[in-house]
C-alpha cells in the first residue's frame, strides 16, 4: 500500500502467461510487498504454470487465445481493482530497490495528471549480460480509457484520443527482462508466431513503420534476409521527419538492425552500407551504436585505421550524450568496445595506447582473456622491435604480478599461462613455466 497526499493508493500487478513455470516464482515473487493484487490471466498453458501461480497467492484467469495479445492484456486489465498497475510479463522483473521506487514514485504522482511511468528495459541473454536498453510504459493508472492496442507488439494507448500523459523515471528504475536469450528466440522461431501475427496486423495497418520494423526482426530471426532488408527500408521511408528524430526501438532502433545486417552480409557493398550508415548519423547523430558497429565492420576486413576512427567516435558520442534511448548496444559492450580498440591501435603501431587501454580494463576486470592476450602481443612487439625479449619478459612477468595478478594463486598463474599461449609469447611462455613446481607442470603438460 502506498501513501500519497492522505490517500491509501493500492497497487495491482498484471500478467498473461501460458507455460511459464520456469519463471512464474520469480514473476510473482518481487512484488510481495509492493503490489496489493497479483492477476494472472493464463492463456492455455499445459504445464504447472497455474499450479504455481496459485500457491503464490495469484488470482488466475483464463483467457482463450485469440491470436490477439492486446485482447488477452485487456481481459487482465478488466479484472485489476486497484488504483495503478504494473504489467510486467513473466520473464521480467525489477530488483527489490526500484520495487520501492515504484512504490515512492506512485505515491508522489497520484494526485498529479501523470498517467503513466516510462521505465528502462534491459534485455539480458541467456548468461545474464546486457544486450539491450530500451523504455517501456509497464506501470499505469488503472482507467477505463487506457488499454492496448495492435494483436502483437501492442502499446498502451487511450481510447479516447487524448495525449498519453507520462512521467519519465527511466534513468532511476529499470525492468529486466530475460526472454530474449538464444533459447527464447529459437522457440520463436520454431512457432513463426510473431510473423503471423504481424502479418495479420500489416493487413490492417500497412503503412505503420513500427511493423513494419517489427517485421524485419522477425525475417531476421527467420534468416531471410532479402525480405528482412525489404522491411527495414520500407519502415524508414514511412517515418516522418519527427519520427526520424526520435531515438527508440522502433526508429534509430530499426535503422540500427538494417545496418547490422548489411554489414554482415558478406556480398554487400561497402558503399551500400556506408549510405544507410550516412542516414544513420544525419537523423540520430547523438547516437554512437552506428560507429561502434562500422568500426567492428572495418576491424573485421582488416581496416583497422577506419575500424580505429568509428570506435573512437561512438565511444565520444557515450560520453558526450549518455546511453539514455541510445548507445545502448555500445554501453552494453563497453569492455568488447575497448577491447577493439585497442586491437586497433596495436595494428595501427600505437603500442603505448593499446598497453594503456588493455591496462585500464584489467584494472577493472583481470579475467579478460581477450584484453591480456593483445596486452601481452603489444608487449611482445614492442620488445621485440627493441631486442629485449629474453631480458624484457621477467620486467612484464613482473608487471602483471604487481599490478593485476597474485602469483601465488594457482588460477591466476594458470590464466596468464594460457594467455602467453594464445599470445604466442615464448619468452614470457618460459618465464611463467618457472613458476610452477614440477608436479604441477607434469599435470599441465598432461592435460595439453
Amino acid at each position: 500500500m502506498v501513501r500519497g497526499a492522505g490517500k491509501n493508493i493500492r497497487i495491482s500487478q498484471c500478467m498473461i502467461v501460458k507455460n511459464e513455470e520456469k519463471n512464474m516464482e520469480r514473476a510473482l515473487s518481487w512484488g510481495k510487498g509492493i503490489v496489493a493484487e497479483q492477476i494472472v490471466v493464463d492463456t492455455g498453458s499445459t504445464d504447472r504454470t497455474v499450479e504455481i501461480a496459485r500457491k503464490m497467492g495469484a488470482s488466475v484467469y483464463y483467457f482463450q487465445w485469440i491470436d490477439d495479445f492486446a485482447a488477452a492484456k485487456n481481459y487482465a486489465l478488466s479484472k485489476a481493482r486497484y488504483d495503478w498497475i504494473i504489467f510486467l510479463d513473466a520473464d521480467e522483473y525489477v530488483t527489490a530497490e526500484d520495487g520501492e521506487k515504484i512504490r515512492c514514485y506512485i505515491g508522489e504522482l497520484h494526485d498529479t495528471s501523470c498517467q503513466s511511468l516510462l521505465t528502462g528495459l534491459v534485455d539480458l541473454d541467456d548468461e545474464g549480460r546486457v544486450m539491450d536498453v530500451i523504455t517501456q510504459n509497464r506501470i499505469f493508472r488503472n482507467l477505463p480509457t487506457l488499454r492496448y492496442r495492435r494483436r502483437i507488439h501492442e502499446r498502451l494507448e487511450t481510447t479516447d484520443n487524448s495525449v498519453l500523459r507520462i512521467a519519465d523515471i527511466t534513468g532511476d528504475v529499470k525492468i529486466f527482462h530475460t526472454g530474449y536469450g538464444n533459447r527464447a528466440k529459437a522457440e520463436k522461431k520454431k512457432t513463426k508466431r510473431n510473423l503471423h501475427l504481424l502479418q495479420e496486423e500489416l493487413m490492417e495497418h500497412p503503412d505503420d513503420y513500427e511493423l513494419q520494423g517489427y517485421l524485419g526482426n522477425e525475417y531476421t530471426e527467420l534468416q531471410e534476409w532479402e525480405k528482412a532488408e525489404e522491411a527495414y527500408r520500407k519502415a524508414l521511408s514511412l517515418m516522418t521527419d519527427a519520427e526520424k528524430r526520435a531515438y527508440n526501438l522502433t526508429t534509430s532502433g530499426t535503422c540500427y538492425r538494417l545496418l547490422e545486417l548489411l554489414a554482415s552480409r558478406p556480398e554487400k557493398e561497402e558503399t551500400e552500407i556506408l549510405d544507410v550508415y550516412g542516414q544513420a548519423v544525419t537523423d540520430w547523430p547523438e547516437d554512437g551504436d552506428f560507429d561502434y558497429l562500422v568500426g567492428r565492420y572495418y576491424t573485421s576486413k582488416g581496416n583497422f585505421q577506419k575500424g580505429e576512427f568509428h570506435i573512437r567516435q561512438a565511444l565520444a558520442l557515450l560520453n558526450q550524450h549518455g546511453n539514455l534511448l541510445k548507445s545502448s548496444r555500445l554501453s552494453g559492450r563497453i569492455e568488447a568496445a575497448y577491447e577493439l580498440l585497442a586491437i586497433c591501435c596495436y595494428n595501427n603501431g600505437n603500442l603505448t595506447e593499446c598497453v594503456r587501454l588493455t591496462a585500464a580494463l584489467l584494472k577493472e576486470n583481470s579475467y579478460l582473456m581477450g584484453t591480456l592476450v593483445v596486452l601481452l602481443r603489444a608487449f611482445s612487439k614492442d620488445l621485440s622491435e627493441g631486442g629485449r625479449e629474453t631480458e624484457g619478459a621477467s620486467q612484464v612477468l613482473a608487471f602483471l604480478g604487481n599490478s593485476f595478478y597474485d602469483f601465488r594463486n594457482l588460477k591466476d598463474r594458470l590464466f596468464v599461462l594460457k594467455a602467453a599461449v594464445s599470445a604466442g609469447n615464448q619468452e614470457l611462455l618460459d618465464e611463467i613455466r618457472g613458476l610452477f613446481s614440477p608436479e604441477e607442470l607434469a599435470v599441465i603438460e598432461g592435460k595439453r
